[in-house]
């Protein structure tokens, strides 16, 4: 009786499974799904962003013409004594 020989190398196919495509599909549409979630993310940022620093302008101008009218009491005060 002979022995039954074992095959221990790498075998390949050259056939495409459905399952395959289906997933293939599945990933890429998925990943387009996100980057158009991730760019209206990030236009909403910006947007913010510009208010942020719109607002930081306008606290800057209000801080500095209180600053304004703190130095110019004290210059009364000082010029008093």
């Amino acid at each position: 009786m002979t022995q039954p020989t074992i095959n221990n190398s790498w075998h390949m196919k050259k056939e495409i499974n459905v399952a395959h495509i289906i997933t293939t599909v599945a990933l890429v549409v998925s990943g387009l799904w996100v980057l158009s979630d991730m760019d209206k993310r990030i236009a909403v940022n910006a947007q913010s962003i510009s208010h942020v620093q719109a607002q930081r302008v306008e606290d800057q101008k209000r801080i500095e013409k209180r600053l304004d009218s703190i130095d110019k009491k004290l210059d009364e005060l000082l010029k008093s004594k």
